[in-house]
């Protein structure tokens, strides 16, 4: 719906399945269609992207990395990291795309259309329990919107979720999931923190 990505796993068999695809507008369309499913890699976490402020021009983006089922026909080649900054008129338009039918962010196609290029890209050797990549130069008071994909060996590509955030360092929106978005907790600023406990500290020792 509303260019929403779709993946259906079905039993291999005799059955037919028709797919009948209807647009009100110009639209593009991609259909893969892949019987060793093994090859296609899957999101860790559901796709989940979290964002925390190292300084104040600079977020640290984190992920679960991809999995493979079954395992053993291949691997991660590397993530394609994305960083776009929003216009003040970028709205999410309804619950079931991120972030709107004429730019979709949550999907391969989508990322690359809608940006100029990715921001750095990420080699499984560098990921543990996590993958971590630091944006840097962002601009302040301003939305951006981050995003990963994912690469197999066999040259497969899949988008995780993607999470908008401000640069006053309140996470705005969440995708959970191809058809969800929720929304999230703020995240907290180090160099407040530290502001505050230094003044309580000034407090206790010069009264």
């Amino acid at each position: 719906k509303d260019g929403t990505p779709t993946f259906f796993e079905v039993p291999l068999s005799s059955t037919k399945y028709y797919l009948s695809i209807y647009a009100t507008e110009s639209s593009a369309y991609t259909l893969t269609v892949l019987a060793d499913i093994g090859a296609f890699p899957r999101p860790g976490a559901a796709g989940k992207i979290e964002a925390s402020q190292l300084r104040e021009l600079q977020v640290q983006l984190s992920w679960s990395p991809a999995s493979f089922i079954p395992t053993g026909i291949s691997n991660v080649k590397k993530y394609w990291v994305y960083s776009s900054m929003l216009l003040d008129n970028d709205d999410r338009s309804n619950m079931a795309v991120f972030l709107r039918p004429d730019k979709i962010m949550n999907t391969v196609c989508g990322l690359t259309n809608n940006t100029d290029r990715e921001y750095t890209t990420v080699l499984p050797s560098s990921c543990g329990t996590t993958c971590n990549v630091t944006v840097d130069g962002v601009i302040t008071d301003k939305r951006y919107v981050f995003n990963v994909i994912v690469e197999s060996a066999r040259g497969y590509k899949m988008a995780y979720a993607g999470l908008i955030m401000k640069t006053d360092w309140e996470v705005v929106r969440q995708a959970t999931s191809d058809k969800t978005l929720k929304v999230i907790g703020a995240v907290s600023g180090s160099v407040l923190g530290m502001v505050v406990i230094i003044y309580f500290l000034m407090l206790k020792l010069y009264g």
